[in-house]
């Protein structure tokens, strides 16, 4: 059962484990992981970066295509949204 979606590839599950939706695995506990927000202002040219990164190294059209939506899906929120948009940490937590 999906509680949150993540991304486009993960979710959070009704027991609070990171999860792999296209296979159901669990990201293990001593994995690092991060989340941007959509409302960080350098999200997307890092995202346009990392895509740009995915091409390089020749990686498959599925993630091409997840990493591109992301990106639309973020510059969208900007667009809609301008008063939300911050430069990272700025709130320092708060």
């Amino acid at each position: 059962m999906i509680v949150r979606q993540i991304d486009l590839k993960h979710h959070i599950d009704e027991n609070g484990n990171i999860v792999k939706t296209t296979n159901g695995q669990i990201i293990p506990l001593d994995e690092p992981t991060i989340l941007f927000r959509a409302r960080d202002y350098l999200a997307v040219p890092l995202l346009i970066k990392y895509r740009d990164m995915c091409i390089a190294d020749g990686c498959n059209d599925f993630q091409l295509q997840q990493v591109t939506e992301l990106i639309e899906r973020f510059a969208k929120f900007a667009t809609d949204n301008p008063s939300a948009m911050k430069q990272p940490g700025i709130t320092r937590g708060l």
